[in-house]
């Protein structure tokens, strides 16, 4: 694989837009901040990936780090999601509750999904294999804010 030229592009994005997120977050306590900060982190490092797919150009060492922050912060999604934490500037909808086993399952293979992007993240070899794990991860996220989600 080839080392990804502008490295330091993609560290000065990531680190823009987690000031940027900071701030939208600002006033989330408890779990609610937690959740959103994870969930910063796995867009954030869908970013980097994503710019690396874009580009076709890989940093292993970058693409693994940022494959292993997604698969952590996905294994956490149900425990940040207690019954009716809904408040301010929570994104949550409270229909995450009355569907639980639905948001459960999604939660799930994005798990999976994730572990699985991490694991070719870790020996890439082809960028068509984690290209397309890539997607999966990326259409599970998609799939889970489309209903559950405030629509920004």
């Amino acid at each position: 694989m080839k080392n990804l030229p502008s490295l330091k592009t993609l560290i000065l994005f990531s680190t823009l837009a987690s000031s940027a997120i900071a701030f939208a977050h600002s006033g989330a306590q408890g779990v609610v901040k937690q959740r959103m900060d994870g969930m910063s982190d796995i867009a954030t490092n869908m970013k980097i990936i994503g710019t690396m797919m874009r580009s076709e150009t890989l940093d292993e060492k970058v693409l693994s780090e940022a494959a292993l922050i997604i698969q952590k912060h996905a294994g956490e999604i149900p425990e940040l999601f207690p019954d009716g934490s809904t408040e301010n500037p929570s994104e949550a909808l409270p229909v995450i509750w009355s569907d639980w086993n639905e948001f459960i399952a999604i939660a799930n293979k994005l798990e999976q999904d994730s572990k699985k992007l991490a694991e070719i993240a870790t020996n890439v070899t082809d960028t068509s294999e984690i290209k397309a794990q890539f997607q999966l991860v990326a259409k599970s996220c998609s799939g889970c804010h489309e209903k559950f989600r405030l629509k920004k």
